[in-house]
């Protein structure tokens, strides 16, 4: 029987899209559907089109979807912390049907500034303004909602490994992205080289870091700082191309779906690696890692290194590229899920660290 999956209700990062475009090609019926499509304009097969801030539009079209989802679908794959109803009631519903149901956490979905700030040294929580975005209430809500999760879903994944420190019974999952199949090309453009930043939240990533360390360097280095914000994804992936070194994330302590792309073109990136968070990839994929560490205090350095020496810029190029296509490939991390989605109980973590 060929297995029916839908990614649901977000496309963060891409990730849903990939992983679906990649169980089509390996057979199964897949499909995304997001409540509401992103500014980025990643594809997905469905937008229900709720509005944000209506409370009462969103579940009547989370309902109603919900009604003709489970009978269209065998696997509900959900993403972001989030599934058809608020705080993930419908989960136990879901398996007494006899649905196959798997979660998968992004980010803040998951991410808890009191164990933060109690184990971190470096973090990006507590940098987000906003009501209840950071606080002890918001951070008893992410852990009963994990705790639900992993309560009543066959399997419950995340994709940055700081999370599985409050998922308990979370695996790694990497990053599934489209990303450029077309080998890199070798020769670069004339003209200074450039240094590209591209913050969803400015905050998040380090951006001040960033621009503070291009100030700090402009009279030693002859380069330019490109910063690439509220650009569609289709338009930013057209001027990553012309990109010599990438600095991606300063705080969160792992790569993004961007640094993803950027190093399938062959492109150094710079970003924090916090050293404790290895223990939850596989051993190979951290030995392999081919990411410029940096903190915002040293970020700076970190740049400094690159800028002085354009020919190893080249070679961390080219060691990007084959870890994205060992470790990143959609097609791969797809087969890895289907086998999962038909055999639930098979740990995936023995799969992952071929």
């Amino acid at each position: 029987m060929t297995l029916r999956i839908l990614h649901f209700p977000t496309d963060v990062g891409g990730h849903p899209t990939a992983l679906s475009h990649a169980e089509r090609r390996a057979g199964a019926h897949s499909e995304v559907a997001v409540l509401q499509s992103s500014w980025l304009g990643y594809p997905v097969d469905i937008d229900l089109g709720a509005k944000p801030g209506s409370k009462v539009s969103d579940l009547t079209k989370r309902v109603r979807f919900m009604m003709t989802a489970t009978r269209r679908y065998d696997v509900f794959h959900f993403n972001f912390g989030q599934s058809f109803l608020p705080r993930m009631r419908d989960l136990p519903w879901l398996r007494r049907m006899g649905k196959r149901v798997f979660v998968t956490f992004q980010g803040c979905d998951a991410r808890q500034q009191s164990f933060c700030a109690e184990h971190f040294d470096l973090s990006c929580c507590g940098e987000l303004s906003g009501p209840g975005l950071c606080s002890p209430d918001r951070d008893a809500a992410k852990a009963r909602l994990v705790a639900r999760a992993c309560q009543h879903a066959h399997r419950v994944f995340a994709v940055n490994p700081d999370l599985l420190h409050v998922i308990p019974d979370g695996e790694f999952l990497p990053y599934a992205i489209d990303w450029p199949r077309e080998q890199p090309q070798p020769e670069r453009r004339p003209g200074p080289l450039r240094v590209v930043h591209a913050p969803t939240n400015r905050a998040i990533k380090g951006t001040d870091h960033v621009i503070a360390a291009a100030r700090a360097l402009e009279s030693r280095f002859d380069f330019e700082l490109e910063l690439i914000e509220n650009v569609p994804h289709d338009e930013a992936m057209r001027r990553y191309r012309d990109a010599d070194v990438v600095i991606d994330q300063l705080r969160v302590g792992w790569y993004g779906a961007f640094a993803v792309e950027l190093m399938a073109m062959g492109k150094p990136v710079i970003a924090y690696i916090r050293e404790d968070d290895l223990r939850f990839v596989p051993r190979q994929l951290a030995a392999e890692l081919p990411i410029v560490r940096a903190t915002p205090d040293t970020v700076q350095d970190r740049l400094a290194e690159l800028l002085a020496d354009p020919a190893k810029l080249a070679e961390i190029g080219r060691r990007s590229r084959r870890f994205v296509e060992r470790w990143h490939d959609p097609d791969t991390i797809a087969r890895w899920l289907l086998e999962v989605y038909e055999t639930p109980d098979r740990p995936l973590a023995a799969a992952a660290s071929r």
